[in-house]
């Protein structure tokens, strides 16, 4: 169920990034959203107009926003644009994509700062997460899990990461839970191919996950054309688009659970998805 904004009508908000779009949407904010980044998923109010964190201060202010989200590496790439837009009045609001422990305090703030219902907020995270874990029950042996966040060097996502902790959540174990991320907060770590065969030798891999997006233009095809894919011949191999295995949102946590659980159920019945 949506959440009602509050004292929020008159509002005038643009979200220069999609995890805060899929959030304010989430959260009952599409009333207050008059437009979004151009990275935003299309299928998200498709009548709003998009606009590129390069755009010039002219384009925004012409939308005559009170309020722009953002994030920090936004700012980095045009900081004339919000020195202008805070002279002009417009309040800048920059988060960051929170870690998986840190979400219930973004959706706070973020909540806060929209005139929205933060502690519906709250409950609203309490009650996706809870029902993922209902779910979740019905797989009856935990399937060990590798996901490629990269094809380069094939590197993974990092042991505290939100794509990890979703597998965790959804009922999965992921068999690279003791690698170190590439750099202090990174979400992604290195694991290379020989580490994958090991694994598959040891009986320690069931399902290989491509993660596709920006950061892996990979594809199922893409993966068997490598000349080591055979290998895996009794791996389920499947793929899932990273804004719903690492994008920060309620909506990608809600879906993202629901397609790893589908994954997860049906690959102890020895179907074959790929």
């Amino acid at each position: 169920m949506l959440i009602s904004p509050v004292n929020a009508q008159n509002l005038r908000v643009i979200s220069l990034y999609p995890g805060h779009s899929d959030n304010i949407f989430a959260l009952g904010g599409e009333n207050i959203l008059i437009a979004l980044s151009e990275n935003d998923d299309v299928d998200l109010l498709p009548n709003l107009p998009r606009v590129s964190i390069r755009s010039g201060a002219e384009k925004i202010l012409s939308l005559s926003p009170d309020i722009v989200v953002t994030r920090t590496f936004a700012q980095r790439i045009n900081p004339n644009l919000y020195n202008i837009l805070e002279r002009a009045g417009v309040k800048i609001i920059s988060l960051d994509p929170p870690n998986w422990s840190d979400f219930p305090e973004y959706l706070r703030i973020l909540a806060s700062e929209l005139n929205l219902n933060p502690d519906s907020a709250i409950n609203k995270l309490n009650n996706i997460r809870a029902d993922i874990s209902r779910q979740a029950e019905r797989i009856r042996t935990k399937p060990r899990v590798f996901i490629e966040a990269t094809s380069r060097e094939i590197h993974t996502c990092a042991p505290d990461s939100w794509a990890a902790n979703l597998i965790k959540l959804s009922g999965g174990i992921n068999i690279a839970d003791s690698v170190r991320p590439l750099r202090s907060g990174s979400s992604i770590a290195p694991f290379g191919l020989e580490r994958v065969i090991k694994s598959l030798a040891n009986k320690n891999l069931d399902i290989y996950i491509i993660q596709t997006g920006a950061m892996n233009n990979t594809t199922l095809k893409d993966f068997h054309s490598r000349h080591w894919a055979g290998a895996l011949k009794n791996v389920k191999i499947c793929e899932i688009p990273e804004k719903y295995l690492s994008r920060p949102s309620l909506l990608g946590l809600e879906k993202g659970g629901r397609m790893l659980i589908e994954i997860f159920a049906e690959s102890q019945k020895g179907e074959q998805i790929n």
